[in-house]
């Protein structure tokens, strides 16, 4: 069997209404050297039977504690040079293959970057909402780790840098993407950003990027992972430099999540506590202030009509 050039990695648990065109949108790229590895958690709705009309995937199909270890078996499967990470609820949008494989081409760049357009659906209509696009909004950054939507998805990789990076951390069950792109930032890897749409995300109840208010449940597991590297991180360390300026805003977003939410009691605990982890944390988190207003704009994304 011939080495592919692109793997693309799609997790996946009952999503028989969207994984169809989410494999489209790969067969639409109408690459000549392409596979796709679908990862199925164990669905009971008619996933396997939509996978089963698509001879071409490479299917396995048994229980996985998350999404991010799907991914993790995904990739170890994929036997391409690029890679890429798709949702089985999302799209690739037209001509992405074409223009990452024409960036990377270049032998100095790990990463190309493209941008990110959000999209609802009702009754079989696509409504466009926002785009990301440009370093501010989806650069391979520190601050978009910690201040933005991770779109770890609108970027294709080289092997080399998911070995040396490694792949998700399974101790973070709904964090993990924001874990991997901050350990990506670490890694400075030579890319690419470009303004022109990879991915398209859907927008729905059921995303689990998007479904819900979950606020409140994010920002502990993100307080509670800046805490771990932050501990784990050597002394000295620009790791732990980094760590600790996500430490200090994870907490400070926690407080102010609980104040607002009239748990005043729970965010002075909290904020105490963080005094234990980096006696520094609120003077950190006031030193990062300024840069978060600036970049606020940028990463709301341009509205679409």
């Amino acid at each position: 069997m011939s080495q592919p050039t692109i793997s693309i990695v799609t997790p996946c648990l009952n999503r028989a209404a969207t994984i169809g065109a989410a494999i489209e949108s790969v067969l639409a790229q109408g690459h000549a050297s392409f596979e796709h590895v679908v990862m199925d958690g164990g669905s009971t709705d008619g996933t396997l039977e939509v996978l089963a009309r698509y001879p071409h995937l490479v299917v396995r199909s048994e229980p996985d504690r998350n999404l991010y270890e799907a991914y993790n078996k995904g990739l170890r499967l994929a036997r391409g040079a690029i890679l890429g990470l798709l949702n089985s609820d999302d799209l690739y949008a037209p001509g992405a293959f074409a223009a990452a494989e024409a960036v990377l081409a270049d032998p100095a760049l790990e990463m190309v970057i493209g941008a990110a357009a959000f999209f609802t659906e009702a009754a079989g209509v696509q409504r466009p909402q926002r785009r990301l696009a440009g370093v501010a909004a989806v650069g391979l950054t520190e601050a978009n780790v910690v201040h933005n939507v991770t779109v770890m998805n609108a970027a294709f990789y080289r092997r080399g840098l998911v070995e040396r990076v490694g792949l998700f951390d399974e101790r973070f069950p709904i964090s993990a993407d924001k874990d991997w792109w901050m350990r990506l930032v670490l890694a400075a890897p030579r890319q690419a950003v470009l303004d022109r749409d990879f991915y398209r995300y859907r927008s729905h109840a059921g995303s689990l990027t998007f479904g819900g208010d979950q606020r409140d449940r994010l920002s502990r597991h993100l307080l509670h992972l800046a805490a771990l590297r932050l501990a784990e991180c050597p002394a000295g360390s620009p790791a732990r430099a980094a760590y600790g300026r996500w430490h200090a805003w994870a907490l400070a977003y926690r407080c102010m999540l609980l104040t607002s939410g009239g748990r005043l009691g729970e965010a002075l605990g909290a904020a105490w506590a963080g005094l234990a982890t980096d006696p520094a944390w609120p003077c950190r988190a006031v030193t990062r202030l300024p840069a978060h207003w600036r970049g606020r704009s940028a990463r709301r994304g341009e509205m679409q009509a």
